[in-house]
Order: structure tokens, then sequence, then C-alpha cells
């Protein structure tokens, strides 16, 4: 555990590892459970292969940040002045570029935070029924493995406008994911 993130652990997401480079182009990845290692390949990949920063944020608790962002809501909603942000808000405001979510849950689960992510957000999950002989093959099939994530990152920069949409294609090739099959939740 790295030092002085206990407080953030229980509020529900902590910043695992700041991007080690200093791009102009960034990314936020949002990951939670085993799905945690896959968020920090993909990290490494978006730098070493497409000059992009990822920060990661391990996710120890969807629930909680939606509680503390139902609270803060609350606040605001019923008149109180001077109410601190959300925890997620906290986190995010001084970052940039759009967040990526991956869970092993189904991608409601990530959701759940949705309206406090100052940003573009897209959240991955395990949504319909898989079946595969490893892990591995069972990550990619649902489109949460660390080449799903990094392509998910990517579309959203192209999205925003901060790359070319080419590259997206580009890495769809690389990584070999299907742009034409069937979406996991409807095989």
């Amino acid at each position: 555990m790295l030092g002085g993130v206990e407080d953030d652990i229980v509020k529900g997401m902590y910043r695992l590892r700041a991007s080690a480079n200093a791009a102009s182009v960034q990314v936020q990845l949002l990951a939670s459970g085993p799905i945690l290692r896959e968020a920090l390949a993909a990290a490494e990949m978006l730098e070493s292969e497409w000059n992009i920063g990822a920060d990661v944020w391990s996710v120890t608790s969807f629930t909680e940040l939606r509680r503390d962002g139902m609270r803060a809501s609350r606040a605001r909603r019923l008149g109180a002045r001077g109410v601190a942000p959300c925890h997620v808000e906290a986190c995010l405001a001084p970052t940039r570029g759009p967040v990526i979510a991956a869970s092993d849950y189904v991608s409601a689960l990530a959701d759940l935070i949705r309206p406090w992510v100052p940003r573009r957000y897209v959240a991955l999950g395990t949504d319909g029924y898989g079946r595969s002989d490893t892990r591995a093959a069972l990550r990619r099939f649902f489109e949460v493995d660390r080449q799903s994530i990094a392509v998910a990152a990517l579309a959203a920069l192209a999205d925003e406008g901060e790359i070319e949409r080419t590259r997206v294609a580009e890495a769809n090739t690389k990584y070999a994911i299907e742009s034409t099959g069937s979406a996991p939740w409807a095989a």
C-alpha cells in the first residue's frame, strides 16, 4: 500500500500510479479488483506505444463513491453552502483527459459514479454470459483486457478530437481486436 492513501482507500479510490509521461494528451484509468493489473498494463502500453500519459486509479468501492456523490448532490440540492466536492470530483478535478473505468463486474457498477465524473466517461465491464477456457480469454471476450482498455482510451481521445480516429483503427489492428463482431452482451 502506498503511504498516505489510507483515507482515500476508505473513501473509495486513490491514485495508484501517476503518469510518467509528460505528454500533452492524457487519460485517467480507473479499475477495481483483478482488472487493476490490466489497467496498469494498459497505461504502460498507452505511454510507450502511443505517447499518451495515463494515470491509474484503484477503485476500492464504486458503491462508496456513489454514496459520497449522492451526499454532495443532496447537500447542494437542499441549499447547503460550502459543500465540499465528492471524492470522485475532488480526485479527478486536477487531472486531464477522458476517464475510462474497467471492472470485472457489469459495467453498470462503474456507471454508478458517472454523474460526478467531470469529463467524458467510458465504463467497461463483464456484461453478458462469458464462455472461455482462461481468464485472459474471458477478459478479451468481455473487452476488459489491457488491449481493450487502451483502445477504449484511444477511442475516447478521438471522440474528444485529441487524436486522429485512424489511431484507433491502427490499435484495433495491432492488438487484433475484432471491431465488427458481436458485442459480449449480445453473444
